[in-house]
């Protein structure tokens, strides 16, 4: 059983190793698809925001999916979709097709999200920190993929293979999980819950609105930086190998931020302050990237970028929302995640846009979005407490305790005073 279960494990976090090659395959590529599509990059880079409407389109189906038909059917529709993605994209010439094969990766997204999450939380072990793992091996293939299609170009060999080498892994991977049997589902008394942070109606109003415009920032920048900061570079005169270094940089940083935060996280109560600095770093970091054009200062600061925008803030803003709505996390957390597709359909688009002022203007633009975010942390830290409430809590019931324990020794003084009488 126990071996099933590390099968099980394995082969989800390698679904997610594929998923992270997933996410910036297309932007890695895009001079040589938009060749293939017979545009222009501007063009060519409106296909990407059709990963964002699949994942509006299915976040909600696939749940109910999950939930109504098992989670072993939706990760294999996940798995089979994303295999299509894979294989038909090097060989498509046809950008409407090509926007409908993006539309088919954001479903495959939703799929293994609607599947992977439900399943960790039936394990007996701690979901949370499968849930960095899953993180951990998104940021890995975003690593490996800048590095393979630098060794594809520098070799003269064909570009699809960056879309073979995860398509073979998927095939692999899906012969392993369908023999495996997957545990059912378990069911989780939640319904007594409360809030452990004590928040009126209007700060209640505000974190929360907060927290969801962070959910699309959060997702935006780092949307953002990844589709375009290899063109950024090469535009601005680094070699291909800086350029796609660059991406490769910001992976590493994000595996580091991530195991970071994962490690704070459980020693110390630094929630709200990691989130504020890391949103400060990550606004300075891209800021320098826009504007630098030393190739060592834009080197070290996409390490930062990747640990401070992608090193676990998104997750730990998530957690903030769900304590303070602890009895509908599953509505919450849906929401969360809509407001992420929200900006992987709209990223796209307004970088397609902002191409026709020259790549300058596109890094740019994520300086914005870094900034709003930074305003939605900074809203996040004055409304919303520390999460501390619950040891305040035991405190306070330590300190009833005693004074009850001592009321009652004085009542059983007077009583035996009154018997003596």
């Amino acid at each position: 059983m126990e071996k099933m279960q590390s099968r099980l494990k394995i082969g989800l976090f390698m679904n997610y190793l594929v998923h992270g090659f997933a996410l910036i395959i297309l932007t890695q590529n895009l001079i040589e698809l938009s060749a293939n599509w017979h545009s222009n990059l501007a063009t060519a880079s409106f296909v990407l925001s059709g990963i964002g409407i699949g994942r509006l389109l299915a976040y909600l189906i696939m749940g109910a999916i999950s939930d109504r038909f098992g989670r072993k059917t939706t990760l294999i529709i996940g798995m089979l979709s994303y295999l299509i993605f894979f294989i038909a994209t090097p060989f498509n010439h046809q950008i409407f097709l090509a926007y409908l094969l993006s539309i088919v990766a954001g479903i495959s997204n939703s799929a293994l999200d609607s599947a992977t999450y439900p399943l960790f939380t039936e394990f007996n072990a701690k979901s949370s920190s499968n849930n960095i793992l899953i993180k951990a091996f998104i940021s890995i293939g975003e690593f490996i993929l800048p590095l393979m299609v630098i060794f594809l170009k520098d070799n003269q060999m064909w570009f699809g293979l960056s879309f073979i080498f995860p398509a073979i892994i998927l095939v692999l991977n899906l012969l392993n999980l369908m023999t495996i049997k997957f545990p059912h589902a378990s069911v989780n008394a939640n319904s007594n819950l409360k809030s452990q942070l004590n928040l009126n109606g209007k700060s209640k109003i505000m974190a929360t609105s907060a927290l969801l415009v962070y959910g699309y920032t959060s997702m935006a920048v780092m949307i953002w930086f990844t589709q375009w900061i290899t063109i950024f570079a090469n535009s601005i005169g680094f070699n291909d190998w800086s350029a796609h270094f660059l991406l490769s940089l910001y992976s590493i940083g994000s595996i580091t931020g991530v195991l970071s935060s994962f490690v704070l996280m459980k020693k110390f109560n630094l929630r709200n302050h990691w989130l504020l600095g890391m949103n400060m770093l990550a606004t300075i970091s891209i800021a320098t990237i826009a504007f630098s054009r030393i190739t060592l200062v834009s080197m070290i600061f996409a390490f930062l970028f990747g640990f401070s925008a992608s090193g676990g803030a998104m997750q730990i803003a998530l957690n903030i929302l769900l304590n303070i709505f602890p009895k509908h996390k599953g509505i919450f957390t849906g929401l969360y995640f809509i407001f992420g597709s929200i900006a992987s359909f709209t990223v796209p688009i307004i970088t397609g846009l902002l191409a026709k002022f020259g790549s300058p203007q596109i890094v740019n633009g994520d300086i914005i979005v870094a900034i709003v975010g930074l305003i939605s942390a900074i809203v996040i830290f004055e409304t919303v407490p520390q999460n501390n409430d619950l040891e305040k809590s035991r405190n306070k019931i330590n300190n009833i305790d005693s004074k009850i324990v001592r009321l009652l020794e004085k009542t059983f003084q007077s009583g035996r005073r009154c018997l003596r009488c």
